[in-house]
């Protein structure tokens, strides 16, 4: 599989850049009955503008990027026309970049999240275009680690800008066949009674690979030896550092995507009046808006669980200018006013409808778009429904003069059937009806017949009294297995009796972890006989694996003095989490004082051990503490840490 190829930015109609997992997701839809592919939200973004920053802002520099594998130490030198350099970056970065991942070995094709996202926020934080900070307890809902932009409204000295202004549904969408060609509607309806979003959240995730860095080729992927059809651009492959590479490693700031779960909103769910992000954007201001990141839902239809927001790819409304209040270019924006209650004031409102044609050649990913600038949404569905009630009105007149056609045969048959000749010969019928009738009859008023028959079965209910005939019945067990934590007694012949297993605690073997070797592997067994010498923290930890019901982890450590941080491995390459599942860790020997060190808990094992929780001297209770770790989430294996002592 090749890189995308896309041309530069157009001036009118818009320029939607489609990412080439969405193909994928469509192919799984279409070939899978049991998967639904879904246009289901969409961003309202503000790209920045293309120029030299002053202190604090974020606007776009392409030569931040670096050349591929042939020399990696090369900067990327702009064209000096951003509309070349923000497709040339865009294709030669991002879009090949998310091609690496999908032709990777370590991908997996079962899950339903994309990379797409976290590949184009983590594109824009390399330009300086986007950066983030991790909110607070007035921003996040408690439990939940997320992140906002770097914009700080009561700092007048912060002149970041935020690139997220405003989220929104895709509540309609439509499938339209015009002149031989299929297109996808999406309706984008910005209503006059919002403003932006206030405090955007944005979640990390870890990418679908273990990989945890990425050297680009000479030329991007597939595409060695070609020229570009579209003239202004290369082939060339572009990285994030001097080395030539593309970091992947989970715990840097560059895997975030937009958190769409409004219940991990704290203003959202600690106000009464607010249940969604169009109630939310209500308490927002006015806005500016440049391009639009649409986004879709796959999810399986046996399982409603199982799904996940991507994005689909970004629509940019115009192509950059020159810039009149810098020295740079920029994309025109639009301006989204919401009602002012004091003034009187109107707001005003956006309905951008989309035409989305699928491009099937493979040399290019992409889609064909239009946006109509001179049609609302409302009247949109005006038409739609007119049309609608025309074709039903035809239908209604077809369907009129078919039922008229029937009545007419349906009289012409009862003529038939009640001429005199036929008549005759229904009336024979049912007197033979009538004779079989009285001879059935005379069987049952033989009482003979009757009392034999009762006799038979009373000869037999005696045999079953009398232990002649076996009363009892053995059942097919085979067909019976436990699930787990649960047992089958099938000892007494007559019985089947399912039994509990698990009697609340599975009690986990404990071992030390050795990383000094060039291969890590486990030591000796950690029981109260052999305690964990706290003063190899540095460059060892205790591991355990887990699964159903191993739910007890002991620890028994010595009384030495910490040189590191503490660091706690579940393995969870066998057994997957579940929701719900919960892991108790016990320490049964007072800890030293912590200090500066902290007490980690890594999981995730395949995706080279991502942290779960940890404990410090800010959250630590006891220095005998007994703590436990909760999966709320098993498909983003998310974890929740409890302090009981």
């Amino acid at each position: 599989m090749a890189t995308p190829l896309i041309r530069i930015p157009q001036e009118q109609g818009g320029t939607m850049y489609a990412f080439s997992s969405a193909a994928r997701d469509l192919s799984k839809a279409y070939y899978n009955p049991d998967i639904n592919f879904e246009y289901s939200k969409f961003a309202l973004i503000d790209v920045p503008v293309v120029d030299t920053p002053g202190a604090g802002q974020n606007f776009i520099q392409f030569g931040n990027l670096f050349e591929g594998g042939g020399n990696p130490a090369a900067s990327y030198i702009p064209n000096g026309d951003a509309n070349i350099d923000f497709a040339q970056t865009l294709q030669n970065y991002a879009l090949n970049f998310e091609n690496f991942i999908a032709t990777d070995d370590d991908f997996d094709p079962i899950l339903y999240a994309a990379d797409s996202e976290k590949i184009f926020f983590k594109w824009l934080t390399e330009l300086g275009a986007f950066g983030v900070k991790s909110a607070n307890t007035q921003q996040a809902f408690t439990g939940y680690s997320r992140a906002i932009e770097n914009e700080d409204t009561t700092n007048t000295g912060n002149n970041y800008s935020r690139v997220v202004k405003y989220l929104g549904n895709i509540d309609v969408s439509n499938d339209k066949n015009y002149q031989g060609n299929s297109y996808n509607e999406i309706f984008v309806n910005v209503p006059s009674s919002v403003g932006y979003t206030p405090d955007i959240l944005f979640k990390s995730s870890a990418y679908n690979t273990t990989a945890t860095s990425y050297t680009p080729l000479n030329e991007i992927n597939g595409r060695a030896s070609q020229i570009h059809p579209d003239g202004n651009l290369t082939m060339d492959s572009l990285a994030d550092n001097i080395t030539g590479t593309i970091s992947l490693n989970p715990t840097n700031l560059s895997n975030y995507g937009i958190e769409w779960d409004p219940n991990v909103y704290a203003k959202i769910v600690n106000d009464a009046k607010l249940n969604n992000f169009l109630d939310y954007s209500k308490r927002g201001g006015e806005f500016k808006f440049n391009a639009i990141l649409v986004y879709y839902d796959i999810y399986s239809k046996s399982d409603a669980s199982n799904r996940a927001t991507n994005l689909y790819g970004i629509l940019i409304l115009d192509n950059f200018k020159d810039d009149a209040t810098s020295t740079g270019m920029s994309i025109p924006t639009l301006t989204k006013y919401r009602p002012n209650e004091v003034t009187g004031l109107n707001g005003n409102a956006f309905a951008l409808k989309l035409n989305v044609k699928f491009n099937s050649s493979l040399d290019n990913v992409g889609v064909e778009s239009n946006i109509n600038d001179f049609t609302t949404f409302s009247m949109d569905i005006f038409l739609d429904t007119a049309t609608a009630i025309e074709n039903a009105s035809r239908l209604m007149i077809d369907a009129s003069k078919r039922y008229a056609d029937i009545a007419e045969r349906v009289e012409g048959i009862e003529g038939i059937l009640l001429t005199s000749g036929d008549a005759t010969d229904f009336k024979a019928r049912i007197s033979a009806l009538e004779d079989s009738l009285e001879n059935a009859a005379l069987n049952y008023a033989d009482s003979t017949s009757i009392l034999d028959m009762i006799t038979s079965v009373n000869a037999r209910l005696n045999q079953v009294i009398s232990g002649t005939i076996p009363t009892e019945i053995q059942y097919n067990t085979d067909v019976i297995s436990p699930g787990d934590g649960m047992e089958i007694d099938i000892s007494d012949p007559t019985k089947i009796k399912l039994t509990n297993s698990d009697y609340g605690y599975k009690l986990n073997d404990v071992f030390g972890y050795n990383f000094t070797l060039p291969v890590p592997t486990t030591g000796t067994l950690v029981e109260a006989t052999n305690p964990f010498n706290m003063a190899l923290t540095a460059s060892t930890g205790m591991i355990t694996r887990v699964g159903p019901y191993t739910n007890m982890v002991r620890i028994h450590n010595d009384t030495g003095t910490l040189s590191g941080d503490l660091n706690i491995y579940l393995d969870d390459s066998v057994s997957t989490w579940k929701k719900g599942q919960t892991i108790k860790f016990s320490f049964k020997t007072k800890l030293p004082l912590l200090g500066t060190y902290k007490i980690n808990i890594y999981a995730e094992k395949q995706n080279g051990w991502v942290l779960k929780g940890t404990l410090d001297t800010s959250n630590l209770l006891s220095l005998t503490p007994y703590v436990e770790l909760i999966c709320i989430d098993e498909i983003n294996k998310t974890f929740e840490l409890e302090i009981i002592r």
